[in-house]
């Protein structure tokens, strides 16, 4: 029977071996499991643990521009804006603001001006 429960510091060697091994997530360590503002919970069977799940209150947006082809007034206006929806995200408690593209344009952007980072389309900026 699988049973789950909140990550406790004696989970920590086990998370940490695990990042430590596993591919998909090079260069994450415990920390990211344990930031002000998340939950993780460990899910186990009577022999060990099996997984860890981390929850963040994240803010997901959708973009849709008006006019993909104005990219000048896009970007005019994101630069206006952004910084404002980032604080005011923050202030209400989120730690994240989340969005997929695959407009490598807007990804540049977000990553260069705003300071998103990205894998496999989707943009994460931690607030």
């Amino acid at each position: 029977m699988v049973t789950d429960r909140f990550l406790e510091t004696r989970d920590l060697p086990i998370l940490e071996k695990s990042l430590a091994h596993d591919v998909h997530h090079q260069g994450t360590t415990a920390d990211f499991f344990t930031q002000y503002g998340t939950v993780c919970k460990v899910f186990e069977d009577s022999e060990s643990p099996i997984l860890f799940v981390r929850g963040a209150k994240v803010l997901r947006l959708d973009i849709q521009f008006v006019s993909n082809e104005d990219r000048r007034r896009n970007a005019r206006a994101m630069v206006t804006g952004f910084d404002d929806l980032a604080k005011k995200a923050k202030e209400n408690g989120f730690t994240e603001i989340i969005f997929n593209s695959s407009n490598e344009s807007l990804r540049k952007l977000c990553i260069k001006r705003f300071g998103f980072v990205g894998s496999d389309g989707e943009l994460r900026r931690y607030l």
